[in-house]
C-alpha cells in the first residue's frame, strides 16, 4: 500500500505538519520514539513532554524589536522548552536562528531552552559554526529516518506502533531511505551506507574528506567484478585538525566495503612508501603494533596505493608471526608478501553484521576505537593526526 496521505513531495511545510502531528500523538503515549530520535544529541524528554506550538499555533510571546519568527514546532517539558527550525529546500539564516533563540527564551518561564535545526544535509551546515556557544543543535532528516528504522516495535507500547509505521512511511514517501543492506543490483545502498556512517560520526572529530565514485553494470545476473566497480570501496576518515591536504597516497583511518562479498572492515592505513615518519614508526613499534593487532583480533592487510589492484590483490593475515614477517621483509618502506612489495600496511577489524544498522554502528565504533588508541592516547602512536611528521 502506498502512503495514504498527501506526500510532502519536497514541500517543507507539509513535511513539518505531518511529522510534528505524529509526534504530538506519540507523546500522548510515551516519549520513547522522541528520545530515540535525540539520543545522539544528549537530549531526553520525560513523560510530561508535549507539542505546545507549531506554525499554525505559535508561541505567544515574542520580542518587540526582532522579527516574530514562527518555529516549525515546539516541545515543552518540565525542565526545558525545545524549538525546531526545519529546512527542506530553503537556506538557513543566522538572523532567523537568533530571533528564534530569543523567542524561546521569552517563553521558557525559568526553564532551559534549546533550538534544534533539522535539514536534509549529511553534515552540519556551515552556519552552525556561528552558534557553537549557543544552545543550538543540528540533526539531519536522514538521521531521523534511520533512527525510526532502528526502533524495534517490541520495544514500544502497542499504541505507538501504528504511529511508528506512519512515520516510517512518511520518510519512505519522501525517498529518505536509510541503509537497509548491500544489494548487488542497488547501487544506492552503497551511497546510503557511506551517508549513514558519516552522520553517525558528526558529533566526533572525524570527517570524511573524499568522494567515493562507483559504476554498475546492466548485466541482469552480475558476477565477480561486474557487480560494482571498484571491487573495494575505500571510505577515508581524518581528524578535523589535520592540516595537510589529504589524499589516498597518505595515511588515514578507513572503512572498506567489499562490493562482491559485502564484508565491511574498518581500521587504520599507514602508507610506508610515501610517509617517511610512518615508515620509521612502524619499524620502531613493530612489536607494539603486532601485539595490539593480536590482542584485538585485527587483520593486517597489504595494499598498493589503490585497494583495487587486480593483479596484486590485497593479501591479509591474522597470524602475528606472519605480520612480523611481512613488515620486516619490506625493509621499512613496504609490506613484502610472497615477493611483492606493497606500499600500505592496514590494520582492520571486521564490522559486518546481518543487521544493516549494526554494520554501520560497528564501523563507527571501530573507527572511534582506533582514533582513540592511535590519535588521542600517547601509548601507541606519538602524534595526534596521521599527517607526515618530521
Amino acid at each position: 500500500m502506498v502512503y495514504p496521505f498527501s506526500s510532502p513531495n519536497g514541500y517543507e511545510e507539509r513535511l513539518n505538519q505531518q511529522f510534528s502531528g505524529y509526534l504530538y500523538y506519540s507523546l500522548q503515549i510515551s516519549p520513547k520514539i522522541l528520545n530515540t530520535l535525540h539520543e545522539n544529541l544528549g537530549i531526553s524528554f520525560s513523560k510530561e513532554a508535549t507539542v505546545v506550538a507549531h506554525q499554525n499555533s505559535p508561541l505567544p510571546r515574542y520580542t518587540e524589536s526582532g522579527t516574530d519568527r514562527e518555529l516549525d514546532w515546539v516541545i515543552s517539558d518540565r525542565d526545558k522548552l525545545v524549538g525546531y527550525e526545519s529546512k527542506y529546500g530553503d537556506s538557513l539564516s543566522s538572523n532567523q536562528l537568533q530571533d528564534e533563540l530569543e523567542k524561546l527564551e521569552l517563553n521558557v518561564d525559568g526553564r532551559d531552552f534549546i533550538l534544534i535545526v533539522v535539514t536534509p544535509h549529511t553534515t552540519p551546515p556551515l552556519i552552525m559554526d556561528r552558534f557553537e556557544n549557543e544552545p543550538v543543535h543540528w540533526i539531519s532528516w536522514f538521521t531521523i529516518s534511520r533512527r525510526l528504522h532502528q526502533i524495534e516495535e517490541t520495544e514500544i507500547q502497542s499504541e505507538q506502533r501504528p504511529i511508528l509505521r506512519m512515520l516510517r512511511d512518511l520518510f519512505e514517501a519522501e525517498d529518505m531511505h536509510p541503509f537497509t543492506g548491500f544489494n548487488h543490483h542497488d547501487k544506492l545502498q552503497y551511497r546510503y551506507f557511506i551517508r549513514d556512517l558519516r552522520q553517525e560520526l558528526v558529533q566526533t572529530e572525524l570527517k570524511n574528506p573524499g568522494k567515493v565514485n562507483t559504476s554498475t553494470t546492466n548485466d541482469p545476473d552480475p558476477t565477480s567484478w561486474k557487480r560494482l566497480v571498484p571491487k573495494r570501496l575505500d571510505v577515508p576518515f581524518v581528524r578535523e585538525s589535520r592540516e595537510d591536504t589529504w589524499k589516498r597516497q597518505r595515511s588515514y583511518l578507513t572503512t572498506i566495503v567489499d562490493t562482491e562479498t559485502h564484508e565491511v572492515h574498518a581500521g587504520i592505513v599507514f602508507n610506508l612508501r610515501e610517509v617517511e615518519s610512518h615508515r620509521n614508526y612502524v619499524a620502531d613499534s613493530l612489536d607494539e603494533l603486532v601485539g595490539y593487532a593480536s590482542d584485538r583480533d585485527l587483520q593486517l592487510w597489504a595494499s598498493m596505493n589503490s585497494l583495487n589492484q587486480w593483479e596484486a590483490g590485497v593479501p591479509r593475515t591474522d597470524d602475528p608471526s606472519e605480520m612480523r614477517s611481512w613488515l620486516k621483509g619490506g625493509n621499512k618502506n613496504s609490506v613484502r608478501v610472497d615477493g611483492t612489495n606493497f606500499k600500505k600496511a592496514i590494520f582492520v577489524n571486521e564490522c559486518s553484521d546481518s543487521d544493516p544498522s549494526e554494520t554501520v554502528q560497528n564501523a563507527k565504533n571501530e573507527l572511534l576505537r582506533q582514533f582513540e588508541d592511535f590519535l588521542v592516547s600517547d601509548d601507541l602512536y606519538p602524534w595526534t593526526t596521521l599527517e607526515g611528521h618530521e
